[in-house]
């Protein structure tokens, strides 16, 4: 993995998980990984050298568990149902593609942890990896192949963040259970006939007690004339990132619209209002995508509590 340190800001992670501790593993020989969990520890990593870092986290932990993580290079089909023809896995940066295969010593599938049982709530799965420079992602994807099935029938994506300056592509996602996961890239819709134009965000800092906002907006075409009017894209989604140069985040947002954007058909622009509450100082990265165009982004900083232009 890449690391960078940031001239001006000191970045705190924003973490989903609190204030629990950690567990953390390295692959073997053989390409396991192994992390226990308990009412204490909720979170560990899965450290896989060139093969990627995934993280799980529970919500509520019940009992003490192994939880293991095998690496696999052979990838389970996938169900047309929910991933169209033209779906392919993601190529990293050896040029193969990996598929993450979930067992312990539990009571569920593969001897997975039983929710309710083991666990309560639901699961996130957070995956960080370097993919191939040869392979233009269009339409990010978190397959999933629930239970005791060999087949990748659910899209988990709930989160995608990509920067090539900064961090490596991350995407996250929520489950109730563990099966097998694995980065998966999903044709675009259009069949090439839109056009991404822009993706520009303006700051709203507002006197002392009051919450900042940060308005981004997206412009997209039919066609290739950006000067025409905007097209509305109804499958847009955001995620907000940050990250340490090693480890990606997806901070909790508050006084957002539900992760879509609304339309403002006298400009022709999709919008989206971030609210700052909540976020500490630092450099966070907005990266929309949609079944039209494939993921763009872009920075904005907090300093202070109020946003400003990135070193």
């Amino acid at each position: 993995m890449r690391k960078y340190m940031f001239a001006l800001f000191a970045l705190a992670i924003i973490s989903l998980y609190g204030t629990q501790c950690w567990a953390q593993c390295e692959e073997d020989e053989g390409g396991n990984c192994t992390n226990t969990f308990s009412p204490t520890v909720t979170t560990g990593t899965y450290e896989f050298f060139g093969d990627g870092r995934l993280v799980v986290h529970f919500e509520t932990v019940l009992t003490s568990f192994s939880l293991n993580v095998k690496i696999n290079h052979t990838i389970d089909p996938f169900d047309p149902n929910e991933f169209p023809a033209g779906t392919v896995c993601v190529k990293y940066r050896s040029g193969q593609c990996v598929q993450y295969d979930f067992s312990g010593f539990s009571g569920g599938p593969n001897g997975v942890p039983v929710k309710n049982q083991d666990y309560k709530g639901l699961i996130t799965l957070t995956l960080s990896y370097v993919n191939s420079s040869s392979q233009t992602i269009r339409n990010p994807a978190f397959g999933h192949a629930p239970g005791d099935i060999t087949t990748f029938t659910e899209d988990i994506l709930t989160n995608y963040s990509t920067d090539p300056i900064f961090v490596d592509p991350t995407m996250g996602g929520k489950t109730p259970g563990l099966s097998s996961v694995a980065a998966l890239d999903k044709p675009l819709t259009d069949n090439g006939n839109d056009t991404f134009c822009s993706l520009t965000l303006t700051p709203t800092n507002n006197p002392s007690g009051q919450k900042s906002q940060v308005e981004v907006a997206l412009k997209i075409v039919s066609g290739s004339d950006c000067s025409a009017k905007g097209l509305r894209d109804k499958t847009a989604s955001l995620s907000v990132s940050t990250s340490d140069g090693t480890n990606v985040s997806f901070p909790a947002l508050k006084n957002v619209e539900g992760n879509k954007f609304h339309w403002d058909s006298k400009a022709g622009l999709n919008e989206y209002d971030i609210s700052t509450e909540d976020l500490a100082d630092g450099r966070y990265t907005v990266t929309v995508f949609s079944s039209k165009i494939s993921p763009q982004s872009t920075d904005f900083c907090l300093l202070g509590g109020s946003v400003v232009a990135c070193p």
